[in-house]
């Protein structure tokens, strides 16, 4: 995985913002025995916080207590380039996608990506 480079504080406050309700994306938390619901995502924070990653084996684990919570990869990235307006940061997600490997292997990168802009971003806003 490469670093992402060094932002402003000007695109920092931009990456860090809450969206309006009509610019969230949809994700979904799935459980096997009461059924999937939508959860509105509205900020890059929330989504990284969203994202679980989880084993198969964990999951077997957990049986009927098992819950998915599932941001579909590219919707995630389109979101981080249109509405977050972060292309480097969609630009990686996109990299990590095009690997096609499932979506359980996918969550730890993509979860490290969203951290390590919002470590970024909350370094920049700290210092003034």
């Amino acid at each position: 995985m490469v670093a992402l480079a060094a932002i402003g504080r000007e695109e920092a406050l931009r990456v860090t913002r809450v969206v309006e309700p009509d610019e969230a994306m949809t994700g979904g938390l799935m459980r096997p025995m009461t059924g999937s619901s939508l959860v509105k995502i509205r900020s890059l924070a929330e989504a990284q916080g969203f994202l679980v990653a989880t084993t198969a084996e964990e999951l077997a684990k957990l049986g009927v207590q098992a819950q998915i919570h599932h941001i579909d990869p590219r919707i995630l990235a389109s979101w981080v380039r249109d509405t977050i307006d972060d292309a480097e940061l969609a630009a990686s997600l996109d990299a990590v996608v095009d690997s096609e490997r499932p979506f359980g292997l996918l969550v730890p990168e993509i979860k490290a990506l969203l951290a390590e802009r919002l470590a970024q971003c909350e370094a920049i806003l700290a210092n003034g």
